[in-house]
């Protein structure tokens, strides 16, 4: 068994003869196919495309040939199209010096901002680079890239880069090149690669392999790829599959993704609380989620981010329940457009209040105010303030951007004029998280106070 971690099937090459090709991939012994995203405005066409396969997966980005087309909207695009279930990494993005068909700045600013949303969405990272190692160190570590971890894909840089990238926790992916005659230093470099840190791919329809080359590359053709690998780390075929494609379900989080086992609606006392994403834009230290995200008994482990209509399908008949709280594992503003569905859904249904539990990060991941449209679909927010400073709020919150706090406030000082109710939260027991000080914060700000506990979570 053995999984193609990067090829290209909505390439027209492709279009007169997917299925064969899909099929051959299968007779090869090649389970999971992921066809990665190269522009954002081609998402639609390839989830449609790849929606019949049920071992393909895809991935949503901008390719640095084409940054020069993403607009300031990015960050919204990105969120919004990395909520579909056969969504599993974001990218590929990076820097390609060699042809610059974008401009290094505006390589540079796309970049960073998949990196956030990698960050956020709980997501990993498919990296291109060419000709630009430094700036992509630089870049990915200034991100705080290691939170989302990810794969350099068609790795052909230095051996340096390949131990940075070890160091930095991410996986390299080779492709048919290291079967090239003139590929010995490359096979240097994946000789020194832990298996457990190999991936393998085609990046078809580019770069077939040896003996295939010259000819349009396919995914069936990834087993030239991990034979030549299998090679050079002296171990059987069979057992350079199985290692690489347990590290393909790994990365790509495919492994346990048993989506009837997921819990995306819990009931705590009176209210029906929807559990919407896996992804987060803080690194609490204090979170108890990262090791154990329990509540109550309900495990909200997600593998996926559920759609609308899966969401509303577990909320079923919304009688009974005095509020829903959109809450969970996430953060859930990471998902906006899904949280206004569901609670115009919600309100249709009679549902007397819809309140959003909420980090107050919104606005600063989507880069406007998003507040205005909470008027009239939810009736309250909770934002965890957490700290009465900046430099109490960074060591407790590890945020990944810059001015967070600042943007927290911003927030809870818009939601003031669009939602009925604005609460803020802190938490009592943190070192130098001053209680009274919060509190004499929130009422300047105009909102209530409340108290929470460490450790107590739900």
């Amino acid at each position: 068994m053995l999984a193609d971690s990067h090829c290209h099937l909505n390439f027209p090459d492709f279009a007169k003869d997917l299925d064969q090709v899909v099929l051959r991939a299968q007779q090869a012994g090649v389970t999971y196919l992921n066809t990665i995203g190269t522009r954002l405005n081609e998402v639609g066409d390839v989830l449609r495309l790849i929606q019949p396969y049920e071992q393909l997966t895809t991935t949503a980005g901008i390719h640095p040939h084409y940054a020069e087309e993403a607009g300031t909207d990015l960050p919204v695009e990105l969120f919004h199209v990395l909520n579909h279930p056969k969504m599993v990494a974001v990218g590929e993005t990076g820097f390609d010096f060699h042809y610059n068909f974008s401009s290094k700045p505006a390589q540079e600013r796309v970049f960073r901002e998949h990196i956030r949303a990698a960050v956020a969405s709980h997501l990993p990272l498919v990296i291109h680079t060419r000709e630009a190692e430094k700036d992509t160190i630089r870049v990915l570590e200034e991100e705080h890239g290691r939170e989302c971890g990810g794969v350099i894909h068609c790795f052909t840089g230095s051996m340096d880069l390949a131990r940075w990238a070890l160091d930095f926790g991410y996986l390299i992916s080779f492709s048919g090149i290291i079967t090239f005659r003139g590929a010995d230093e490359l096979r240097k470099v994946a000789a020194e690669v832990p298996l457990e840190r190999l991936l393998v791919e085609t990046d078809s329809p580019y770069l077939a392999p040896t003996p295939h080359r010259s000819k349009r590359n396919e995914p069936a053709f990834v087993v030239e790829v991990a034979r030549m690998l299998a090679q050079v780390k002296g171990i059987p075929l069979a057992e350079l599959a199985e290692v690489t494609t347990n590290n393909y379900r790994r990365l790509f989080r495919i492994e346990s993704a048993d989506k009837n086992k997921e819990t995306l609606v819990y009931a705590i006392g009176t209210g029906l609380y929807v559990n919407l994403t896996r992804g987060c834009t803080l690194r609490c230290q204090f979170c108890p989620k990262w090791d154990n995200p329990v509540v109550h008994h309900y495990d909200l482990t997600l593998h996926h981010n559920p759609t609308v209509q899966e969401v509303i399908s577990a909320l079923g008949d919304l009688s009974g329940h005095e509020e829903l709280v959109f809450c969970g594992f996430g953060e859930p503003t990471l998902r906006l457009p899904v949280v206004l569905e569901v609670a115009r859904w919600a309100k249709r249904q009679g549902c007397p209040r819809v309140r959003v539990n909420t980090d107050g990060l919104a606005n600063l991941v989507y880069g406007r105010d998003v507040t205005p449209q909470f008027f009239g679909v939810v009736d309250a927010i909770s934002v965890s303030l957490n700290a009465q400073n900046a430099a109490v709020y960074d060591r407790h919150c590890r945020p990944s951007r810059e001015g967070a706090y600042e943007a927290v406030i911003e927030f809870i000082k818009a939601a003031r004029s669009h939602v009925p109710e604005v609460q803020v939260t802190a938490i009592e027991g943190l070192e130098g998280v001053d209680i009274t000080a919060c509190q004499n914060l929130a009422q300047q700000m105009g909102v209530v106070f409340r108290k929470r506990t460490l450790n107590r979570v739900g």
